[in-house]
């Protein structure tokens, strides 16, 4: 069978690629020392082409069993996809690709091609810079922060964070009333499954898996990292000083305490199974400053129920 995508892509050598070239990136590079203003273009193009392709994967990903393809016409329909990401980008995409544009233009120190820039906008319906294009692009980047940061993984890495943490888990949640997903969803979410772990100044562990800072009342262990926070909504870079364990068992019982203990926490205490009541208690109580901290809560708790369930 032969794909043909006719008066799609424009006349440009560097686009005339195929989406799955390996040989693309070399391309990119020797374009790069000839004619740096074109390949900037390109490099934009293909991260727009990028973030649309995590755009499709995520949809063919919601579908019934009975729905699901065989391997072979997967990969075909994924070749395909990235294909018409492609060809897409090239003629505006999203209008992500000409604000990178001029981010990289503006970085390098030379202007945009004034020829370029009406070519690409004439090319088709981008969304350059229009309120309601990027409040989509916005809640999408928002989205996908949340799934990275947190939780509707099922690899085998997430897997092996809820089994190895449970029993410490379940001591907590008997403690504070609540289910144990509660728990090991609060975890996920402030560690990144444990990916984004707190460590001391030596590189060690500090099993502080739930971001617990350490204020006047502490008198163990610290660390100082950079973390974010939110300001009015918006994210900001600070240096913070973090409680540091010997343990995940110690991390754990001084988490049951610090909510049993604080009256600030009281609607989190004993909310058994109802997730939201408990993300609601957190962020009402000043757990965190990202003021969309109990969705994303709930959202990893949800992923996270039926793995739990069969441990």
């Amino acid at each position: 069978m032969t794909m043909k995508f006719q008066g799609v892509l424009p006349q440009d050598p560097l686009s005339h690629t195929l989406a799955a070239d390996p040989t693309g990136m070399q391309k990119l590079k020797a374009a790069a020392s000839k004619n740096p203003q074109a390949a900037a273009r390109q490099a934009a193009s293909q991260f727009e082409a990028l973030l649309m392709n995590t755009m499709l994967k995520s949809m063919r990903s919601v579908r019934f069993d009975e729905e699901s393809p065989s391997n072979s016409l997967d990969t075909f329909q994924s070749l395909s996809d990235q294909q018409m990401v492609q060809s897409l980008c090239e003629r505006g995409g999203l209008g992500l690709g000409d604000m990178i544009y001029r981010q990289l233009a503006k970085q390098s120190g030379f202007k945009p091609d004034a020829r370029q820039m009406a070519a690409l906008q004439s090319n088709g319906p981008a969304l350059t810079a229009q309120p309601v294009g990027l409040r989509s692009l916005q809640a999408y980047q928002e989205a996908q922060a949340a799934s990275a940061q947190a939780g509707v993984s099922t690899s085998g890495s997430s897997r092996e964070f809820v089994s190895g943490l449970l029993p410490h888990a379940r001591q907590a949640a008997q403690q504070l009333g609540v289910a144990p997903e509660c728990v090991v969803a609060h975890a996920a979410l402030e560690s990144g499954w444990g990916k984004r772990a707190i460590r001391n100044a030596d590189g060690s562990d500090s099993h502080n898996l739930f971001g617990i800072k350490a204020g006047s009342d502490w008198h163990g262990k610290t660390t100082t990292i950079v973390t974010t926070e939110y300001s009015g909504g918006v994210p900001q870079k600070k240096q913070e000083t973090f409680r540091s364990y010997g343990s995940y068992a110690e991390a754990f019982s001084d988490y049951a305490q610090l909510l049993k203990g604080s009256s600030r926490y009281r609607n989190v205490l004993n909310q058994g199974q109802n997730m939201y009541g408990f993300a609601q208690g957190l962020q009402s109580g000043g757990y965190a400053t990202d003021p969309r901290y109990a969705r994303k809560l709930v959202d990893v708790a949800a992923s996270l129920a039926q793995q739990v369930a069969r441990i």
